[in-house]
C-alpha cells in the first residue's frame, strides 16, 4: 500500500451521516450481532486489550467510538476507583444504551458518556493516560486523523490500544473466514431486513464489507507510526480475524 493511500480506507461522499444512520439503526441489537460476528470471542479480545494497558489504576482513560460501552466497562473495572473514564461516540442512541447498561453494572467509577467526533476530540492535549477504541477506524472518513487525535490527547508515556477487523493471511483460514462472513450477512438480514440506508448498503452489508480497502496489519502500523506512535505494533487474534494495535506516546 503506497504512502498516500494509508489514511483512506473505504471512503465515499456522505460517509459520516451514513455511519451515524447505520449505528442508530442497529443500536438495539448491536451487542447481539457483535457476539455472532466474533463467534463469541469479542470479550476475550477486550480482556487482552486490558492486559496490554498495564497499570492504569486511578488514571484518566478515553474510549473512542465507544458504542454501547463494552470496552469502556472493561477500562472502568481495570482503572478502578479514583480513575476517570470517558466514552465518546458520534451516535447518541449508542450512548443512551451504554448508560442504560452501565446502570445495571457494579462499576467502581461512573463513566462520562459524551457525543463527539473521533476526528476532532473535545479533549485537552496531553491529558489522557490510556486511549482505547474498538472496530471504529473502518467507519471514519480519515483514519490517520483519527489516530493522530488519539496521539494528541495522550500524555507522554500514555498508551493507545485499538482493536480492528483484519483478514486472515493463511489461505485455508481465509477461505473459512469468507464463508463465515457471508453467513453473518445472512444472519444480519434478520435484524436490518436488508433495508438500504441513505440509498446505500444495509447495515450489516456495510459492516461485513467495510474491511475491503481497509489497511490492517503492517499497513495499519504505518498509520500509527505516522501519527507519532514510533513503537506501534500489532497482535494477531482469532487466526487473523482481528488485530490489536498498541503504541506509546
Amino acid at each position: 500500500m503506497v504512502e498516500e493511500e494509508l489514511k483512506k480506507g473505504n471512503q465515499f461522499e456522505g460517509k459520516e451521516e451514513y455511519i451515524k444512520d447505520v449505528f442508530t439503526e442497529i443500536a438495539e441489537y448491536y451487542d447481539e450481532m457483535n457476539e455472532i460476528m466474533s463467534m463469541g470471542m469479542v470479550q476475550g479480545w477486550h480482556k487482552f486489550m486490558m492486559k496490554k494497558a498495564g497499570d492504569i489504576h486511578g488514571k484518566r482513560c478515553l474510549d473512542v467510538g465507544t458504542g454501547t460501552g463494552e470496552i469502556a466497562f472493561h477500562v472502568a473495572r481495570t482503572a478502578g476507583a479514583g480513575s476517570e473514564v470517558i466514552g465518546v461516540d458520534i451516535t447518541p442512541r449508542m450512548l443512551e444504551l451504554a448508560a442504560i447498561k452501565e446502570a445495571e453494572l457494579d462499576l467502581p467509577v461512573k463513566i462520562d458518556w459524551r457525543v463527539g467526533d473521533a476526528l476532532a476530540l473535545d479533549i485537552e492535549d496531553n491529558s489522557v493516560n490510556l486511549v482505547t477504541s474498538g472496530y471504529m477506524l473502518r467507519n471514519v472518513t480519515d483514519i490517520l486523523q483519527a489516530v493522530s487525535e488519539m496521539h494528541r490527547v495522550l500524555a507522554p508515556g500514555g498508551k493507545v490500544i485499538v482493536a480492528e477487523l483484519s483478514k486472515p493471511k493463511n489461505p485455508i483460514v481465509r477461505f473459512g473466514y469468507n464463508i463465515y462472513m457471508k453467513r453473518v450477512k445472512r444472519m444480519g438480514r434478520k435484524y436490518d431486513k436488508g433495508k438500504s440506508i441513505d440509498g446505500r448498503q444495509s447495515a450489516y452489508e456495510w459492516l461485513t464489507t467495510s474491511i475491503e480497502g481497509f489497511p490492517y496489519g503492517e499497513d495499519m502500523v504505518k498509520v500509527f507510526r505516522k501519527a507519532g506512535f514510533d513503537d506501534a505494533r500489532f497482535y494477531v487474534k482469532s487466526f487473523g480475524a482481528v488485530n490489536i494495535y498498541v503504541g506509546t506516546k
